[in-house]
């Protein structure tokens, strides 16, 4: 082998590196400024939900409770250290809520709101409602209608604590 071959390899090799490189730095610059696919709701609560918030606000104000919208139970409770099948029972809670979560000012839990309406119904929600009163048993509070007495439901149910 003479001095040119060598030359040669090594030029053969350097082209090789600088396209591989040139290769990473394009996929980087294609990730970075790819667009993503979400974009920002105007409000986290259905109409009906802002309905009941107006509704449960000067409630709240009223017996010093601060109010926590569509919070997830996995936020709210924690599965026992030592549980057989650990991810099993996470998976049955990490993507449901309650619709409402009171606390006190120092943000310990205090009850919990759900809105049930038509939407309830089927057998699934159904499900989803069983196990969320068999997690919170009497720290749910379930509201049916807007036009219940919702301050005596509250208070009901902050009496039996």
């Amino acid at each position: 082998m003479n001095w040119s071959e060598i030359n040669l390899n090594n030029w053969v090799l350097w082209l090789g590196l600088g396209i591989v490189a040139l290769a990473i730095l394009i996929w980087i610059y294609i990730r970075l400024h790819e667009k993503l696919p979400y974009e920002l709701n105007e409000t986290i609560l259905t109409e009906r939900e802002r309905a009941f918030y107006r509704i449960l606000k000067p409630i709240a104000d009223k017996l010093e409770l601060q109010i926590c919208p569509k919070v997830r139970v996995a936020d709210i409770v924690s599965i026992k250290k030592g549980t057989k099948d650990w991810q099993k029972w996470f998976n049955k809670i990490r993507s449901k809520h309650v619709d409402f979560l009171l606390c006190d000012y120092d943000m310990n839990i205090v009850l919990m709101i759900e809105l049930d309406d038509r939407s309830h119904e089927s057998e699934r929600a159904k499900k989803n409602d069983a196990l969320k009163n068999a997690i919170f048993g009497g720290r749910l509070v379930r509201i049916r209608s807007l036009k219940d007495d919702v301050e005596a439901e509250i208070t009901a149910a902050l009496k039996k604590l």
